[in-house]
């Protein structure tokens, strides 16, 4: 359903078409649509018009299935395929035709519109009857209609020429004759529409205005010539001036009146009644029209009038050849023949039928009534063909009109025969006599129509009746018969043609049949074939030629002997017969081994039949291989012959080769050598075709031993395995097998590796004796080998000794020494087994001694392995004193054993002190003391000691000792120092304190008495390094630590204070800061800090990693030391220990930070139970906490940003921005204020002085504006005016009772001092209100070319925030190759916070200008845009070299087509500087430009313009590949005819002195840079043009016999590029086939590389068909060349035999 909207354009559209098209009276060409009269013909001729036979659908699945069926399908697909591109093309075209002519129809009637329009100005046409001059034939294409066999506006306007302005009017002159006096009373010629009267002095638009007299009334035309012609005599004599001529005006007006009366008489004139001047046969449709040109005089007698030229033709006959291609016979088939008249005049025409009685004629259908033929219109004739064969006809149709010329139409029956694929020559191979081979052979119709064929032997054709011949299924010619023999094939379809060979001599056999088919077609084909006799020859043996042993008899019929050499039993040997098969037929055989038979007879004694018998063989000692199989045709077979004894004996048979299915043969006599059948009575039978005898004899097996016997020398150990090697020889004929007896008893083994195996013929085997002995003795014995299919078996004697192991022992004795009573004493014995073998064992004591009870052994039996030891435990216990001696046995098994003898003396202890009193002179209260006392043993026992630690005494409980040692074993007679630590746990003087030690035997202890002296007390001094004197706690002073002034930000600085304590009695201390303290497990962080290091230190391998493990732990623990947010953190190592007697330890306080400021504090020093010492800190840290993300973080110059390094950018291009991150790692959040200042080198300023009132920095919005708002609310909770920021310095002092105040619950130690601390001098006394500072001189301060935002931003605590700086490229005059760019970026640091800003007594930070700000360096270049050209010529021009010829394309082997095609060539674009250029590329056809792949896009710039995705980007010192390509088509050959001209810029022809032509076109590369300007790259390519030229340009065969050919050679040269060409004979008449061109077509190419002229040698033909002359004009046409090249040929036909010979 259409919409409003959808209407209403409707609408608006065809009010728009209204606006451009004329409305006008006239008749207007109809749309396509109504032109379409497709349904008439549908009405008319029903389904033959509306259905399709074959359509794309039907044709589309015969494609798909083309590849699965026969050829002729396929061909047949495939002509169908050619059919309907042909029909597609053809209406295309007709579809173009029919398009241009209704535009061209439309146009004309446009113009004839307007020029309706503009006469009706000047005329008043009320009725509508004014008419102008039809525009149809300039809006028309007339060589388009006429190159598809069009009637064209040309054909019926014989002078047609480009319309021309009307000529000046000329006012009428009353002088000048008269129309009437023209007409009725002047003598002089007069035009009347058809004759041309020309005259010399006329002038161009005379000729126009009579050029298209055809249109014009004769009365106004006549007028027109002679006024003109009259004003041509005035002119000769010039008027004067004073007489007055018309004006310029006047005559224009004349002449458009005197042109609007002439159109209004533009009426064709009927051609009946043409005057007795016109042509006869009146205006031809299709042919220009020819003026008769008269003089004067003859125009006044029109009988002494020129003749005309040759007749023109009058009717033209569609299809001018009538043919039937498909009929069968009994069938009548119609066509119909039309004749249009192609002049312009109605004619009358009459046909003569056909001569032969196959072909007649219908009556003619007309167009109108009476028999005439309009112009233009055509009459129809049916013509029937009435076949009575399917054999050709033909015939032709005279058709008679007006003129003198007759139309012969010729009528042609032609039936496309069928064609057959069976071959000229049937060849059936091979058969043997008497045998019957059949063959098949495959035979296709492949032609277009259907045939029925008969074969038969060729001396029976020809024949009356075929039906005679053909009576059998097949045809019969001995040794051949065919079938079928009579058989019907359609196009496409096959049929198996059989063919029998049945041989009966043995000689090559070749007959002759025909083939005939329903056509009247005859084919002679011939089959031969070979008959042939069986013929075996024995070729080879393989192996020695054993010779035969005198006296042997053979078998009577043998014809070969094969002998076996001599060889063993059960052995295998094989010979190789080669047998040759000498027929072409395969025989199929099998193999039959029988008995010989055996009779002596005399030499050429013929044997008796009687004595041949033949009897299979019963032995199986003789087999062949394979047994049966084929003998190929004429090749040789080579069989395995086997020889297989199992018994001592000779053996004897015959082998006999029998062909199975043999065909019997004819009778011969029996002196030849013809195989002799196996079985009678059939056709087939079996022939023993060769005997074979086989004969072979055997030996028994000879094997040796090597040596005969073995002997072992020697003893060998039992249970150890021996091997001995002997060998065995085989002297046998062929290998043996053998097998080895083993000797395996309970006490020895023995066996010979391998026990099995194979020795080859005339080797030998080695073999091992192993031998295993089970208990000591001698062996004398033999070993059995068995032999396979021998019957005695070898022996081998062997004789070998036995012996059993050996153990010893590492002591003859054992001697326990001086024992203590009741102490039990051991003794460790080895003993060693010396023999590879294990050994048992056992150790006792000797029966019948009763001491052997006090003596033990563990373990006192057991099993040693080979060549091993073990350790035996022999106790001995005492129990009094006594000198004790006694023996044990060692037994071992199957060896010799041992006697050992045991003895001891037994005694008890007694020890003493020498010195039973220790003083301690000097002691420290819980200070352990040293002191030594000595314990000397009486006796020679090692006497047990240990000392109690528990102390005897009434004062034992104020003190402890301990003793090193505590407990020991003192030698016999030795002296032992033991040393006593004492410590005393009171000052009390100690008298009543004992030790006792014990003695291991004693029955009382040691007493040891100890005096000890009063104790001292403890005493510390501190000492700074950079203090001269050191106090102790007895007078205290103030003591301050001052680590500088200059302390940059988070570099830590160390301190050192030096503790010493002057007594022997150590003290736990503590140091640690009063505010800015660290976190309680720092300390233990820091100590495992130290030893990963230390650890990594030890592996050097780990240096690097052990780094930054170490960096990376730093940071860590400087972030927790800080993690208070303090801004600073003094750190004390170590903060807490023990200071030893007499030590002095040194204590280093590490100032860390991460804010700058200045900073005060307390370090709280205790030592022991003494008071804690106070000591004042104080720093002042400059620096910056920010850092920049692509920087990190500094350690020196933390002020200075980064060098930003905008490159070198193109002058005007679009502003590039860089992003950075600056990371704040504080936990306060810091306010940064950006300025820029332009850098000029030129500049002779020193200082900057700048004045502010109120804050430098006041806090803005989001806009830049600043806040007003009277109070601020921060992140800590303060609530401070923007005035309150800046009077934060307040002059504060803080005395020592001050800070006790505040500390009153921490420390009463700190109350009870009276020092007071220094103020802080550094803080202003009062706000300003005005501020003037005073700087060094930076620059300029400018936001261009470079920028920062944000101005002003938070960076908030341990965050980070992003700043944008971006550079705008300057924009370059003049001259100026490069522009340097320097800027000067300040961040201005503020704290926003109260807390952060200042902490009475603690910390204060500067701010704003009184603060070091942060700096970043800006550089950047700006340079004109440019790329640098790099191509492979020096000229600095890309050429491009292509050939017209390369045009042509082969679509098949007789079509060529033209293709467009590219020639390419490649640049390289350099970018030299060191800035990105954006750019593009640009160029005019027919050059193009490949852009570069991949192609990337520009990423720099922030701002990007909307067409940079246009543009190509270029990094710096980087180049890119450019492609171009020079387009070649057709179309550039056209500018050959506008290079004269001037048209086309660019492209000029050349001409080479060879005659060689090429035009050459010349463009600029245009390479746009981003900020529009432009840099060219001259391109130039040359196309050569091919010349085509001919050798003669007229030829005259003169007189040349009817019938015969004559022929005359033309050379056609080419120069340039090659071309294809193509000849076109264009004949007077109505004989197209009188002269031919050979080749009729071809490609001229030099066949040299560099040669560019060719040539190729045409042979014109000339054929008279009649006794009369011909003419025609030879065209040779090329689809690169617009005009043909044209030769006149000319010759006359005759009977004069004269001319034969030439």
């Amino acid at each position: 359903m259409a919409t409003p909207i959808s209407a209403l354009m409707e609408k608006q559209e065809l009010r728009a078409r209204w606006m451009f098209e004329p409305s006008v009276n006239s008749h207007r060409p109809a749309s396509a649509k109504s032109q379409d009269i497709s349904y008439i013909f549908a009405n008319t001729f029903k389904k033959i018009y509306t259905q399709d036979v074959i359509g794309k659908d039907t044709l589309a699945n015969l494609v798909k299935t083309k590849s699965g069926r026969s050829s002729f399908h396929a061909k047949y697909v495939e002509e169908l395929q050619r059919v309907h591109s042909e029909y597609d093309s053809q209406i295309q075209e007709a579809d173009m035709l029919e398009n241009h002519i209704i535009q061209a129809r439309a146009q004309a009637a446009v113009k004839e519109s307007q020029a309706c329009e503009r006469s009706r100005g000047d005329i008043c046409d009320d009725k509508g009857l004014l008419t102008v001059q039809s525009a149809f034939s300039w809006c028309v294409d007339n060589d388009l209609l006429k190159m598809n066999n069009l009637i064209c506006p040309r054909d019926y306007i014989p002078s047609l020429k480009t319309p021309c302005p009307a000529p000046s009017p000329v006012k009428l002159d009353p002088a000048k004759p008269t129309l009437c006096y023209s007409m009725h009373v002047s003598k002089e010629p007069r035009d009347d529409g058809y004759l041309l009267v020309h005259s010399p002095d006329r002038d161009d638009v005379d000729l126009n205005e009579v050029d298209n007299a055809m249109m014009v009334s004769s009365s106004s035309v006549t007028l027109k010539k002679r006024a003109l012609h009259k004003e041509k005599q005035d002119e000769v004599k010039p008027k004067p001036s004073w007489k007055g001529q018309p004006s310029v005006k006047d005559k224009m007006e004349a002449w458009e009146k005197l042109k609007k009366m002439k159109d209004r008489q533009n009426i064709l004139c009927n051609p009946h009644f043409l005057p007795p001047i016109a042509q006869p046969g009146g205006k031809s449709l299709i042919q220009p029209m020819t003026r008769v040109a008269t003089t004067e005089r003859e125009g006044r007698d029109m009988d002494g009038q020129s003749s005309t030229e040759d007749g023109v033709p009058v009717f033209i006959a569609n299809p001018p050849v009538v043919v039937f291609a498909e009929y069968t016979v009994g069938q009548v088939y119609e066509t119909t023949l039309e004749l249009k008249n192609m002049t312009s005049a109605s004619r009358h025409v009459r046909v003569i039928p056909p001569t032969t009685p196959h072909f007649s004629i219908g009556l003619g259908r007309f167009p109108g009534e009476g028999g005439v033929v309009a112009p233009g219109m055509s009459c129809k004739y049916a013509i029937r063909f009435a076949p009575d064969s399917l054999a050709d006809y033909s015939d032709f149709i005279v058709v008679e009109t007006q003129s003198e010329h007759q139309l012969v139409v010729p009528v042609l029956g032609r039936r496309p025969p069928p064609i057959l694929t069976l071959p000229r020559v049937l060849d059936c191979g091979y058969c043997l006599i008497g045998g019957v081979k059949f063959v098949e052979f495959l035979c296709q119709n492949v032609g277009l129509s259907a045939g029925t064929f008969t074969i038969m032997p060729k001396n029976q054709w020809p024949t009356t009746n075929l039906r005679s011949v053909t009576k059998t299924y097949s045809s019969e010619e001995p040794p051949f018969a065919i079938s079928p023999s009579l058989f019907a094939l359609q196009p496409g379809e096959a049929t198996v043609v059989e063919v029998v060979f049945f041989p009966t001599a043995a000689e090559r056999i070749s007959k002759d049949f025909t083939i005939i088919c329903d056509n009247c077609q005859v084919k002679d084909i011939s089959i031969e074939g070979e008959g042939q006799l069986i013929a075996l020859e024995l070729v080879s043996v393989s192996g020695e030629n054993e010779l035969p042993v005198i006296g042997e008899v053979h078998d009577l019929t043998a014809q070969h002997c094969v002998r076996f050499s001599s060889c063993n039993p059960h052995s295998v040997q094989q010979k190789k017969i080669t047998i040759r098969n000498n027929v072409h037929v395969e025989l199929p055989f099998h193999w039959e081994i029988m008995k010989p038979n055996l009779h002596l007879r005399l030499p050429e004694e013929t044997p008796v039949p009687s004595n041949i018998q033949f009897h299979p063989a019963v032995d199986d000692a003789f087999s062949v291989s394979p047994v049966s199989g084929l003998l190929a045709p004429h090749q040789d077979m080579e069989l395995l012959f086997t020889f297989r004894p199992k018994e001592l004996r000779d053996y004897h048979s015959v082998c006999h080769l029998v062909l199975k299915d043999v065909p019997q043969l004819p009778q011969q006599d029996s002196g030849t050598s013809v195989p002799q059948p196996a079985h009678t009575g059939s056709k087939l039978s079996d022939f023993i075709a060769m005997q074979i005898e086989v004969m072979g004899s055997t030996e028994p097996y000879q094997v040796h031993l090597e040596p005969y016997a073995l002997v072992i020398p020697g003893d060998i150990f039992i249970c150890t395995t021996t091997r001995r090697q002997f060998k065995m020889w085989n002297k046998s004929k062929n290998f043996v097998r053998f097998q080895w007896e083993r000797i395996d008893c309970s006490s020895h083994i023995i066996e010979v590796q391998p026990p099995t195996g194979r020795i080859g013929e005339n080797e030998c085997f080695n073999f091992d004796l192993i031998v295993t002995g089970g208990k000591p003795g001698k062996v004398v014995t033999s070993l059995v080998c068995h032999i396979q299919h021998h019957s005695e078996p070898v022996s081998l004697f062997f004789e070998v000794s036995f012996k059993g192991p050996t153990v010893t022992i590492n002591a003859p004795s054992v001697d326990f020494g001086l024992i203590q009573v009741g102490d039990k004493v051991h003794k460790t014995l080895l003993l060693s087994n010396t023999s590879h073998l294990d050994t048992s064992w056992t150790i006792m004591g000797v029966k019948g001694r009763e001491d052997a009870s006090e003596v033990s052994v563990k373990p006192y039996e057991g099993v040693l392995p080979p060549f091993a030891s073990c350790s035996v435990d022999v106790t001995f216990s005492s129990h009094y004193c006594q000198h004790f001696e006694t023996n044990l046995e060692l037994n071992v098994k199957n060896g010799t054993g041992c006697h050992l003898s045991v003895r001891a003396d037994v005694q008890s202890p007694q020890v003493c002190l020498l010195s039973c009193e220790l003083i301690f002179s000097e002691l420290y209260v819980e200070i352990p003391t040293k002191g030594t006392v000595k314990l000397f043993n009486q006796t020679l026992l090692p006497s047990h000691f240990k000392w109690m630690a528990q102390l005897q005494g009434k004062q034992a409980s104020l003190c402890t000792t301990s003793f090193d040692p505590p407990s020991g074993t003192l030698g016999p007679n030795a002296c032992i120092e033991v040393t006593v630590n004492f410590t005393a746990h009171t000052d009390m003087k100690l008298t009543e304190v004992a030790a006792l030690c014990e003695v291991q035997g004693m029955n009382s202890p040691l007493v040891l008495r100890i005096l000890v002296p009063d104790p001292r007390t403890l005493s510390v001094s501190y000492l700074l390094p950079d203090v001269s004197s050191a106090q102790d706690t007895g007078r205290p002073s103030t003591l301050q630590l001052d680590f500088g002034q200059d302390v940059i930000l988070k570099k830590p600085v160390m301190k050192q204070i030096m503790i010493t304590n002057q007594t022997a009695i150590p003290a736990p201390f503590t140091i640690e800061a009063e505010y800015f303290t660290c976190p309680a497990s720092t300390p233990q962080k820091h100590k495992e800090l130290l030893e990963n290091r230390f650890a990594y230190v030890k592996k050097p391998r780990h240096s690097i990693q052990a780094k930054k493990v170490d960096d990376k732990a730093h940071e860590d623990f400087v972030n927790t030391l800080l993690a208070h947010g303090k801004g600073a953190a003094f750190y004390v190592l170590p903060n807490s220990g023990t200071l030893a007697a007499f030590e002095t330890k040194t204590v280093e306080v590490t100032a860390y930070t991460d804010m700058w400021g200045e900073y005060r504090d307390h370090l709280i020093c205790k030592v022991g139970d003494l008071e804690p010492q106070l000591i004042s800190i104080q720093m002042t840290v400059k620096g910056c906490p920010l850092y920049f993300q692509m920087t990190g973080p500094r350690t020196d110059d933390q002020n200075q940003g980064p060098i930003i390094q905008f490159g070198r950018h193109v002058s005007g291009a679009d502003t590039v921005s860089r992003s950075l991150r600056i990371n704040n790692p504080t936990l306060t959040d810091i306010r940064v204020d950006w300025e820029i200042y332009n850098i000029d080198p030129l500049s002779t300023k020193v200082l900057d002085v700048l004045v502010t009132y109120g804050e430098a920095f006041p806090l803005k919005d989001a806009d830049g504006n600043e806040v007003m708002a009277e109070a601020l609310s921060f992140s800590d909770g303060d609530v401070q005016t923007p005035w309150q920021r800046n009077s934060d310095y307040e002059r504060t002092s803080f005395s020592r009772q001050t800070q006790s105040d505040s500390d009153e619950e921490g420390s009463n130690a700190i109350e009870e001092s009276d020092t007071t601390e220094e103020s802080f001098d550094t803080f202003p006394d009062e706000e300003n209100l005005i501020s003037v500072h005073i700087r060094p001189h930076v620059g300029n301060r400018s936001d261009y070319p470079f920028c920062i935002t944000p101005q002003q931003l938070v960076i908030p605590a341990q965050g980070s925030s992003m700043i944008h700086v971006s550079f705008t490229p300057l924009t370059l005059c003049g001259n100026v190759c490069e522009s340097k760019c320097e800027g000067l970026a300040l961040g201005f640091m503020s704290l926003d916070s109260k807390s952060a800003a200042c902490l009475p007594g603690k910390v204060r930070r500067a701010q704003g200008l009184d603060l070091e700000p942060l700096r970043l360096d800006l550089i950047a270049a700006v340079k004109p845009a440019g790329l640098l050209v790099q191509m492979d010529e020096d000229d600095g021009v890309l050429d491009f070299y292509a050939s017209a010829g390369d045009l042509l394309r082969a679509e098949s082997e007789k079509e060529v087509c033209v293709q467009d095609f590219d020639v390419t060539r490649t640049l390289q674009l350099l970018n030299s500087s060191e800035m990105i250029v954006h750019f593009k590329l640009k160029t005019q056809p027919p050059f193009m430009v490949i852009k570069p792949n991949p192609r990337v896009r520009s990423s720099t710039s922030s701002n990007s313009r909307s067409a940079e995705s246009e543009f190509l980007v270029l990094q710096q010192q980087k180049s890119v590949q450019v492609k171009l390509a020079f387009r070649c088509s057709l179309s550039l050959l056209d500018h050959m005819a506008q290079v004269d001209k001037g048209v086309l810029p660019g492209v000029r022809l050349i001409q080479h002195v060879s005659g060689e032509r090429s035009l050459r076109f010349e463009q600029n590369l245009l390479i746009q840079y981003i900020n529009n300007s432009l840099q060219t790259v001259p391109l130039r390519a040359n196309l050569t043009i091919p010349t085509l030229r001919l050798s003669k340009e007229h030829i005259d065969f003169g007189f040349c016999y009817v019938g015969r050919t004559r022929t005359i050679e033309v050379n056609l040269y080419c120069c340039g590029a090659h071309t294809y060409w193509k000849s076109v004979v264009e004949s007077y008449g109505r004989d197209p086939d009188v002269f031919t061109v050979t080749p009729p077509s071809g490609l001229l190419r030099p066949k040299e590389p560099n040669v560019n002229t060719c040539s190729l040698c045409l042979e014109i033909n000339f054929t008279p068909r009649e006794d009369r002359e011909f003419r025609a004009t030879v065209l040779i046409q090329s689809p690169l060349l617009k005009n043909p090249l044209s030769m006149q040929v000319h010759g006359a036909g005759c009977f004069d035999e004269a001319y034969i010979a030439t």
